[in-house]
């Protein structure tokens, strides 16, 4: 299903809407892997990341947030994500992360708790998130 970018004043809106949680993340990640500049990105470089956390919300925000500070302290430029195990009921998640050895063209300063939505809606889960850039 993807994502799209929601139109905000000063900041970037992704919302994602996917069959399961787990594609929705990895479409929410897309989104924001495309404002950090993934066209002149490639896959030949990847890391792993491993949390769990209290709610789905809290989920969302922190594997979003760990994301960029790997892609940061690395540096990478994120090109796709993908989730390698998952565990709705104890809200742990195990992704990998592809991308190119390269500082992103655009930084986002934080993943925001504003106005997120984790939810499913007509069978499919959405995930709205506004980034801070």
């Amino acid at each position: 299903m993807g994502y799209s970018f929601i139109e905000h004043p000063s900041d970037i809106i992704v919302l994602a809407k996917n069959k399961t949680l787990e594609t929705a993340l990895e479409d929410v990640a897309s989104g924001m892997f495309t404002q950090m500049g993934t066209e002149n990105s490639d896959e030949s470089d990847s890391f792993e990341l491993s949390l769990s956390a209290p709610t789905k919300e809290q989920l969302v925000v922190q594997l979003l947030t760990d994301i960029l500070g790997e892609c940061e302290t690395r540096p990478l430029t994120p090109k796709s994500m993908k989730v390698t195990s998952f565990n709705i009921s104890l809200l742990s998640i195990s992704v990998r992360v592809y991308g190119k050895k390269a500082v992103p063209e655009n930084i986002i300063k934080a993943v925001t708790f504003h106005g997120l939505r984790v939810e499913t809606k007509g069978g499919n889960w959405e995930i709205e998130v506004l980034f801070d850039i």
